[in-house]
């Protein structure tokens, strides 16, 4: 099994039910659980890594991946030792027959996995399921969320600028857009406070990206993303001509490109005193 993330810990509720024969088992690995879709009958929960917010990219057909961002949790589970191993294509039609009939959608499969999605409420959730054999499986579990912004406020921009001359802000945005999220309008009025605070503060408002995607459509992104948070700011009284929003793509990371946790800190708007 080789599609894994690193992780830590929480606790959701489960829902769709999978059943097959049932044997004596072993207990559960402390502090896992199952998550959104529940086990097999007859399996245990042997491991399991959780993350409040991770990356993770789905196969969704062919060669092709999706990434979604958002809660993590991977569950693996096992039949006990002494248990006639269910085989791989049981495993694989119990959870397609249980995904189906509790509304997910079948995005992909194949001889040792499937993917499925779930919009439910407004929440997408995805899963995927991936076995070398009917003794064991594990899941990837994911629900869709942005990285919630740590709060901060005009005094604490004001005291990071005044100290280091620059601040990083990872502000939310639509997938491969330059749209503001809702959750992150809020550190966008502690930025119109600050300056109105601060009335001769000029500030250069700088796009950074991650290094996946193209180093010309990273640059582009980025720099349509200063932009929009000069104009969102400009457009609550403040001079534009005190901002200048810069792009620069995936050029400065701040972290390594080579893990979730690194690419998401490198995906961010650093406000810069001029």
């Amino acid at each position: 099994m080789s599609r894994i993330l690193p992780l830590a810990a929480i606790v959701l509720a489960c829902c769709t039910r999978v059943s097959l024969a049932a044997s004596a088992l072993p207990p559960d690995q402390s502090g896992c659980k199952d998550v959104f879709v529940s086990r097999m009958t007859g399996y245990y929960l042997f491991y399991c890594e959780m993350n409040d917010f991770s990356q993770y990219k789905f196969l969704v057909g062919g060669d092709q991946e999706t990434a979604v961002e958002g809660l993590y949790v991977e569950n693996h589970y096992f039949q006990p030792d002494d248990a006639t191993p269910n085989s791989p294509i049981k495993v694989e039609r119990n959870y397609e027959n249980a995904l189906t009939a509790s509304g997910w959608t079948i995005l992909d499969k194949g001889d040792d996995h499937l993917t499925a999605k779930q919009v439910k409420n407004g929440t997408e959730r995805w899963v995927e399921l991936s076995h070398d054999g009917g003794s064991g499986y594990y899941l990837v579990l994911m629900q869709k969320a942005g990285m919630a912004q740590s709060v901060i406020t005009a005094t604490d921009m004001t005291a990071t600028l005044n100290r280091d001359g620059r601040i990083s802000l990872h502000l939310n945005f639509d997938t491969g857009k330059s749209t503001i999220k809702p959750d992150s309008l809020p550190v966008v009025d502690q930025i119109v406070t600050m300056m109105k605070s601060n009335p001769g503060l000029q500030l250069s408002v700088e796009g950074n990206t991650d290094n996946e995607g193209s180093p010309q459509a990273n640059q582009t992104l980025s720099q349509a993303r200063a932009q929009a948070v000069v104009t969102s700011v400009s457009g609550a009284g403040i001079a534009a001509s005190r901002m200048t929003a810069i792009g620069y793509g995936q050029d400065k990371p701040v972290a390594d490109n080579g893990t979730d946790e690194g690419r998401a800190q490198n995906r961010r708007v650093d406000l810069v005193k001029k």
